[in-house]
C-alpha cells in the first residue's frame, strides 16, 4: 500500500513539471474572492455570506483551472479582463486622474482640467495608439516577427527588440525633452 502511495505522489509530482508558468490568472476565483470580501460594509458579515456561499469557491475554481485558465494560456487573453474598473491616480503635475480600463485599452479622465485622454490598442494591426482632442497619434506596433515599432512625436519611426535590450536602444535614441519615454 505504501508503495502504491508513494508511486502516485512521484506521478503526481513528476506530472506538476509539465504545468510550470502555465498557472494562469484566476480572475473568475479572484474576482469571486474579492466581491465576497466587499459584498457589505461588515466583515463579520462578509464572512458569514463567504461561508454559506463557500460552495461557489469551489465552482469557480473548477472554472478557472479547467476553462478560463487553459485559454487564456493558448491564446494569451484573459476571457474576464478589468473592463470597467477605476484606478484613481495622482499625477506629478500634482492633477487628480481617473484610469478606467477598457475592453480595448484606457480612458485616462483628468479630474483637475476635466480633460479626457483614451489609449487604444486594435488587436487587427496590433498598434496602441493615444487619442486626445480628437487627434490619433500611433505609438507602438507590435510586429509579426515580435519586434517592435515605436513611432516618436515627429513622426519617425524606431524599430526595436521586445527586451531590455530594445529599451535601452530606445532610452539612447530618445530626447530629454520627453521625459515620460526617457524614465526607467
Amino acid at each position: 500500500m505504501k508503495k502504491i502511495i508513494f508511486s502516485g505522489a512521484m506521478l503526481v509530482l513528476a506530472a506538476s513539471t509539465l504545468c510550470t508558468s502555465c498557472i494562469g490568472s484566476f480572475s473568475l476565483f479572484n474576482k469571486y474572492a474579492n466581491w465576497v470580501s466587499n459584498v457589505t460594509g461588515n466583515k463579520y458579515l462578509n464572512a458569514i455570506i463567504g461561508f454559506v456561499l463557500s460552495p461557489a469557491y469551489g465552482i469557480c475554481l473548477f472554472v478557472d483551472s479547467i476553462v478560463l485558465n487553459t485559454v487564456e494560456f493558448w491564446t494569451g487573453e484573459q476571457l474576464l479582463a478589468n473592463a470597467g474598473k477605476t484606478t484613481p491616480m495622482v499625477g506629478s503635475n500634482g492633477d487628480f486622474y481617473l484610469l478606467t480600463t477598457t475592453e480595448t485599452g484606457y480612458t485616462i479622465s483628468n479630474e483637475t482640467t476635466k480633460e479626457v485622454a483614451y489609449l487604444h490598442f486594435d488587436s487587427e494591426s496590433k498598434l496602441w495608439s493615444y487619442e486626445a482632442n480628437g487627434v490619433t497619434t500611433p505609438l507602438v506596433k507590435v510586429n509579426a516577427d515580435e519586434t517592435l515599432t515605436v513611432y516618436a512625436a515627429d513622426g519617425s519611426e524606431t524599430i526595436i527588440t521586445n527586451d531590455a535590450e530594445g529599451l535601452a536602444t530606445l532610452k539612447a535614441q530618445v530626447s530629454p525633452a520627453i521625459p515620460y519615454m526617457a524614465a526607467n
